[in-house]
C-alpha cells in the first residue's frame, strides 16, 4: 500500500479559479458539511462510524452516507478541520462496523441500519448502490492512510461481495439487479421477483462507480465487467442546446454522485464517452429547463436551479428536468447540493445561483451550512430543517473538488482494486 496521502495532488485542477466570494462560501460549506458528518456519526461501540441518514432521526444510519463520510473525513484532515489520528481511529472503527456489525447478503450491505448497533433497521433491503457508496468511501480512506488494519478490512469487504450473484442476462444484455429482500414484508418487496431480487440497473443513473468496484474483483472476468458496463441504457437527449446521456427522471444528483469519487474527466470509457462532460451538459440542461419554466415556478424565477431528490414542503420528492424519459416531476424545490455538486463542472453558471441563496435566503443556512431544500412557491419561503448525510457528503467532496482538491479522486483512482477495474472496463486516459 502507498504511503499516507492526506495532501492534495499537485496536478492542475480541472476547475477554473472560483470568484473570491464563491470560494469563501464554498470553503465554509465544505467545512460545515465535514463537521456535520463527523458530529452525526456514532462515536464508539458496535455501530462506530455509522452516519445518520438525517439529523432529525437520531437512530437511523445509512451505509451510503457512511461511505461519503469516510472520504469527507480525509478531506477534513487535509483542510485542517479534523485531526489525523482521530480520523484514522474512526476509520478503523467504521470498517470494523461495516465488516462485523452491519448485516449483509453475499457481501451486499443492508441500506438502513441502527446507528448504535449496526443492526438492520426495520425492513431495509440489501442494496447494491448503497454498498457501493460505502465501499467507495472506504477505498478512499484506505488509500489515504498507511494502516494495515484499514487495508485488511477493506480487502475483506471487497472480496466478500458476490457480484455474479446479482448479474442477470435479459433481452440480450447483462445487468446488475438493484437489491435483494429477504421476504415479502421488506422494503421494495412489491417490486421483487420470486427469488427476492429487486429491479435492475438497466438505466443510466448514479451507479457508475459500482462497475469499477465490480470489475476490480478477481472473480469478475473482463468479459462480464464489460457486459455490465454495456448493459445499461445510454439514451442521448438534449435541452437548451446541451446534449447528454440522460437518466429517466432527469434528477441532477445521479450525474454528480459518481464524480464525487472517480475522476471521470481523466478517462474515456470503452465507447470513448466523457462522463465528466456528460454531467456538465446535464447540469447546464437542468439550468436551462429551470430558466424556461420560471413563469411557472417562483423558485426558478428567483434564479435557483437543479431539481433533484430530497425533502420538499410535502415530504420526500424526486424532482427533475429535461432531458428525461418522461415529463419531469416538479414541485419547485431545489436542494442546494445540486449547486455545490455542479460547481466543479460549471462554476460560472453556478455562482449567480449561490449568490442568490447566500444573499436573499439567510434562513437557508445554519451552523451545518446550507439547508437540504429551498421552496419559494408558498406565501413564505420554505427551508428544509433536517440535513441529510448523503447531501452533506456530496457537498463536502464536490465542493472540495471545486476548490481545487484532487485528494479523493487521486486516492480512489490509484487504489489497486479500482485501477484494475478501470483496466478491465477498457477505460483509457483522456
Amino acid at each position: 500500500m502507498t504511503s499516507p496521502r492526506l495532501t492534495s495532488s499537485a496536478l492542475t485542477p480541472i476547475v477554473p479559479e472560483l470568484p473570491e466570494d464563491i470560494r469563501r462560501l464554498t470553503e465554509q460549506e465544505v467545512d460545515a458539511s465535514i463537521r456535520w458528518l463527523w458530529a452525526h456519526a456514532t462515536a464508539d461501540g458496535p455501530g462506530q462510524g455509522l452516519v445518520l441518514d438525517r439529523d432529525d432521526l437520531p437512530g437511523v444510519a445509512t451505509v451510503a452516507a457512511t461511505g461519503f463520510a469516510l472520504a469527507a473525513w480525509c478531506v477534513g484532515v487535509d483542510r485542517g478541520v479534523l485531526e489525523r489520528d482521530e480520523v484514522r481511529d474512526r476509520v478503523r472503527g467504521t470498517l470494523r462496523t461495516l465488516e462485523e456489525s452491519v448485516p449483509h447478503r453475499n457481501g451486499f450491505l443492508a441500506h438502513f441500519v441502527d446507528a448504535d448497533t449496526g443492526e438492520r433497521q426495520g425492513r431495509s433491503e440489501y442494496s447494491t448502490i448503497d454498498t457501493a457508496l460505502a465501499l467507495c468511501g472506504a477505498t478512499v480512506a484506505s488509500a489515504s492512510f498507511d494502516d494495515a488494519e484499514i487495508d485488511a478490512r477493506l480487502e475483506r469487504l471487497l472480496h466478500r461481495i458476490d457480484w455474479p450473484w446479482l448479474a442477470d442476462a435479459r433481452d440480450g444484455r447483462t445487468v446488475l439487479r438493484m437489491a435483494w429482500v429477504s421476504d415479502r414484508e421488506d422494503d421494495y418487496a412489491d417490486g421483487a421477483d420470486a427469488a427476492g431480487f429487486v429491479s435492475a440497473w438497466s438505466m443510466t443513473a448514479e451507479q457508475l462507480t459500482m462497475y469499477l468496484l465490480a470489475a476490480g474483483h478477481p472473480d469478475v472476468s473482463e468479459e462480464l465487467a464489460r457486459d455490465l458496463w454495456r448493459g445499461f441504457d445510454k439514451p442521448v437527449g438534449a435541452y437548451g442546446g446541451h446534449e447528454c446521456v440522460y437518466e429517466p427522471g432527469g434528477t441532477l444528483f445521479t450525474y454528480h454522485f459518481p464524480l464525487a469519487f472517480y475522476p471521470f474527466q481523466r478517462v474515456r470509457d470503452l465507447d470513448g464517452r466523457d462522463w465528466w462532460a456528460n454531467a456538465r451538459e446535464a447540469s447546464l440542461a437542468s439550468r436551462a429547463w429551470c430558466a424556461d419554466h420560471a413563469d411557472r415556478w417562483k423558485t426558478y424565477a428567483a434564479g435557483l436551479w437543479g431539481p433533484a431528490a430530497g425533502l420538499g414542503p410535502h415530504g420526500y420528492v424526486v424532482n427533475g428536468a429535461r432531458p428525461s424519459a418522461r415529463e419531469p416531476h416538479a414541485d419547485g424545490t431545489i436542494p442546494p447540493v445540486s449547486l455545490f455538486g455542479a460547481l466543479p463542472l460549471a462554476p460560472d453558471e453556478v455562482a449567480p445561483a449561490l449568490r442568490v441563496l447566500r444573499d436573499e435566503h439567510p434562513g437557508a443556512w445554519n451552523e451545518w451550512g446550507a439547508t437540504d431544500g429551498v421552496n419559494l412557491e408558498g406565501d413564505e419561503p420554505w427551508y428544509a430543517a433536517p440535513r441529510y448525510g448523503l447531501n452533506k457528503g456530496a457537498t463536502a467532496l464536490l465542493g472540495a473538488a471545486a476548490l481545487g482538491s484532487t485528494l479523493v479522486w487521486d486516492a480512489f483512482a490509484a487504489h489497486p482494486w479500482i485501477a484494475r477495474g478501470a483496466g478491465k472496463l477498457g477505460f483509457t486516459p483522456a
